[in-house]
């Protein structure tokens, strides 16, 4: 035992019952670190409760639809209590525009990372890489549109925003061309919706080509500028 000076000595169990209690006290706090490094581990495996709801939601919303998937079977997969359900989405309608914003900024995620593409081809092939995906099944907003038809819906609403955006999207990178821009990319944006319908037709067995198509598309919007000049 340390008793003072300048220099410690390591503590030396002088009877067989010392030895007892200090293997005892090892123990312990083994079985201290081991609970405090599960709890950790569940910590980070349980992510929060509205994240839990939304990662759910959006399997589910997705691949079954929202009028098939219902608000309780959503809180018996995510593990959370109908009082704590409702205290992060206060309706199954709040939840489903929070899974659409979330896909919708997932999409511009995905464009800008790790940089923005710099030019058309490079953000159609992008969108090419996207289609090919194993789990894509389909434009999820094209799938809410079908479900909800009526173009004042609120879900429908943020579907038609959507591809909006994707059209002044488009617009912009078509700025280095000399033909009607936002024809064009309305244009090119049938042929990306195209490529996810099929996706959404034939699953994976069939490839869906974005770039060639939408190429094509852009040749034609230059060859009728052309034409009309002569």
């Amino acid at each position: 035992m340390y008793t003072g000076g300048d220099e410690a000595v390591p503590y030396e169990p002088e009877t067989l019952e010392d030895r007892h209690v200090c293997l005892l006290h090892l123990e312990y706090r083994q079985m201290c670190l081991s609970a405090v490094k599960m709890n950790s581990m569940k910590t980070q495996k349980q992510p929060d409760p509205r994240k839990r709801i939304l990662e759910v939601a959006d399997r589910f919303f997705y691949a079954e639809g929202v009028r098939a998937t219902g608000t309780e079977k959503i809180m018996s997969i995510a593990e959370v209590a109908k009082a704590t359900f409702y205290r992060h989405f206060e309706s199954k309608d709040a939840l489903v525009l929070a899974y659409l914003e979330n896909r919708d900024q997932a999409l511009w995620d995905y464009l800008s990372q790790p940089t923005p593409p710099k030019d058309l081809r490079e953000a159609l092939t992008k969108f090419e890489q996207m289609a090919s995906w194993p789990e894509i099944i389909g434009c999820p907003f094209l799938r809410i549109a079908s479900e909800f038809p009526d173009t004042a819906h609120p879900f429908h609403r943020l579907a038609i925003e959507h591809q909006n955006r994707i059209v002044d999207y488009l617009t912009d990178l078509l700025e280095p061309f000399a033909i009607d821009k936002r024809a064009a990319a309305a244009a090119i944006l049938g042929v990306i919706d195209g490529a996810f319908s099929l996706r959404m037709l034939y699953g994976n067995s069939k490839m869906v080509p974005i770039l060639s198509p939408a190429e094509a598309v852009l040749k034609s919007f230059q060859s009728a500028r052309a034409q009309r000049r002569r």
